[in-house]
């Protein structure tokens, strides 16, 4: 809206720059002020279109490229050492058995939060020991979970897990087939998630698995800086490291780009 109304052909650098005023002055969910890169995605997004229209000869010049931004501060990621990392493995073996499968799942997957959430256990190709991610639950403040494509829209995603991580997703269905059968009085359904509320056939909330992640660390004296996601940053390095390509890495992990 803040450009909206002004021809293509009338566009200039300092209308952009007004509409990124702006925007710097809007509040997130929470209440605070947006980030200078969520600013920039709109530029981003703005740009695009310029270009677009620049190569079909609608414009002469793209007045985005024109605006001089301050500098983003980008999250130093925490890199847990060889001792934080076992202490962490220690911490989730003392845990329930659905959150030590979350987070080990994630830890040799790299699969992002809300994809372990949506999946079900037709999902699952036992023979081949891989899994198909083909979905991501969401949960929006005020509003039910509900599941959609997942982030990097693909198809034909699938990632593999070992021996010993069959024998745990074996162990949680029979565990999830008990509960099924005792509480919900029937049979575990192959559309059924792996992490489901508990009589409902909704997926948990991958808020829950952020919270208890957090309580595991200060539970375990472990740094707060880690998160659910740095499992994923996890399981990249350690395909990396163990000498798969990077176009392969990426892949697994659903990057549109292997330079991410």
């Amino acid at each position: 809206p803040f450009i909206g109304a002004i021809p293509l052909c009338k566009l200039r650098p300092l209308a952009i720059e007004n509409m990124l005023s702006q925007l710097r002055k809007r509040k997130n969910r929470r209440g605070q002020p947006v980030r200078e890169s969520t600013v920039q995605h709109y530029l981003s997004a703005v740009s695009a279109v310029l270009s677009d229209a620049k190569r079909n000869e609608i414009i002469q010049t793209n007045p985005a490229r024109m605006i001089d931004l301050p500098t983003t501060n980008r999250m130093e990621q925490h890199i847990p050492t060889v001792q934080e990392v076992q202490r962490l493995l220690q911490a989730l073996s003392m845990e329930p058995r659905h959150f030590r499968v979350f987070y080990l799942l994630a830890m040799a997957t790299g699969c992002r939060r809300g994809e372990l959430c949506a999946l079900q256990w037709q999902d699952i190709d036992w023979e081949q020991r891989s899994i198909h991610i083909c979905r991501s639950a969401v949960k929006i403040t005020g509003d039910e979970i509900f599941v959609k494509e997942p982030k990097t829209r693909s198809g034909d995603r699938y990632v593999y897990f070992s021996a010993q991580m069959e024998n745990l997703l074996r162990e949680h269905r029979r565990a999830c087939q008990y509960i099924t059968t005792i509480y919900d009085e029937r049979e575990l359904d192959t559309n059924d998630f792996l992490f489901r509320r508990q009589g409902t056939r909704l997926p948990m909330t991958p808020t829950t698995f952020t919270w208890r992640f957090k309580c595991i660390l200060k539970k375990n004296g472990l740094p707060q800086e880690l998160n659910v996601h740095s499992l994923r940053h996890t399981a990249a390095s350690l395909m990396i490291a163990g000498g798969t390509d990077v176009a392969t890495v990426a892949g697994i992990l659903g990057h549109s780009q292997p330079s991410t």
